[in-house]
């Protein structure tokens, strides 16, 4: 338990078996979030993850988890660009929640959540959280563990503390929060009050908090989730995305937090591959087969923000 909730249990008499963000507890919400965002970032206990809640994840070709698999690549490049244009951002203005989606199912929103998400823990001097907040079909689990997680549905139904709902990618200043069983019908939890002071209590810890939400369509989950956001990153699969249901979907998103377009499996780029594909990087490889590599993984993800 934190000593962070020790003290408030202390200051507002309450007993010490309850748990700060349990269902039958959410009065103590309210407590915990100004409790972690004081003007000092707070190192609270329940970030200190115990052994078998860190991740181990080991990607295959399929995940297209690129920035831990190929970490030169190119296609981790373009995260890395992308990282630096929200960070640019953030300087600008309030950009701490991010809300990652798409248009419609399988335009690859997860995986640029992910990616992007581990590529943001790399910079200096940054706690990233990422939120499984697409609770009808989760995916994300599934690229960081080859086993079920317990998350956001079993805290929702009482039987687990958020706190014991948070992991942690081995290595990284990179926390993770499964969506746990999948909901049918999950924006009534989305959009409630309880919800939203639990958002805000797990993110006061972190420098970037990422939700992969659901598609906006059909489904309005992600309309709810975006007022809790500081804006908004639309993934779009080229070649599969149709024009007319893209600018369907981003008509019911605020323009004030519209940030940009990621472009999933793009071949906008042409890059010159001999001239940054050379031997001396490719260890060993011919300019030919550095060439055809470097063209898979351009292949892969590229992605641009607007």
């Amino acid at each position: 338990m934190s000593r962070v909730y020790e003290a408030l249990q202390k200051s507002q008499g309450e007993s010490p078996s309850a748990s700060p963000l349990v269902q039958d507890q959410p009065e103590a919400v309210v407590a915990v979030g100004p409790a972690l965002a004081t003007a000092e970032p707070v190192e609270a206990d329940w970030l200190k993850v115990p052994a078998e809640r860190v991740l181990h994840p080991v990607p295959s070709p399929e995940q297209r988890l690129v920035v831990l698999s190929e970490p030169e690549g190119t296609g981790a490049e373009m995260f890395r660009v992308l990282a630096t244009r929200l960070a640019h951002m953030q300087n600008k203005r309030r950009l701490q929640k991010l809300l990652i989606t798409s248009s419609v199912v399988d335009e690859g929103k997860s995986v640029i959540a992910a990616n992007l998400a581990l590529t943001l823990a790399r910079r200096p001097n940054e706690r990233v959280l990422l939120i499984e907040a697409d609770l009808r079909r989760p995916t994300v689990s599934e690229l960081f563990s080859p086993s079920p997680l317990r998350g956001i549905s079993e805290w929702n139904a009482g039987q687990l503390p958020m706190e014991d709902s948070l992991y942690q990618i081995r290595d990284l200043p990179l926390w993770y929060l499964a969506a746990g069983k999948p909901m049918d019908e999950p924006l009534p939890l989305l959009e409630s009050e309880r919800f939203a002071k639990m958002l805000e209590a797990v993110s006061a810890s972190f420098d970037w908090v990422l939700l992969d939400a659901t598609p906006m369509l059909p489904m309005a989950d992600s309309t709810s989730l975006a007022r809790l956001c500081d804006g908004v990153v639309v993934v779009v699969r080229e070649g599969f995305t149709r024009r007319k249901v893209l600018n369907k979907a981003i008509e019911s998103i605020d323009k004030s937090k519209l940030l940009g377009v990621v472009f999933n499996e793009a071949s906008m780029l042409n890059i010159d591959y001999d001239r940054y594909y050379g031997s001396n990087h490719n260890s060993g490889k011919s300019k030919k087969e550095a060439k055809k590599e470097a063209k898979r993984q351009a292949d892969q993800v590229k992605a641009a923000s607007a």
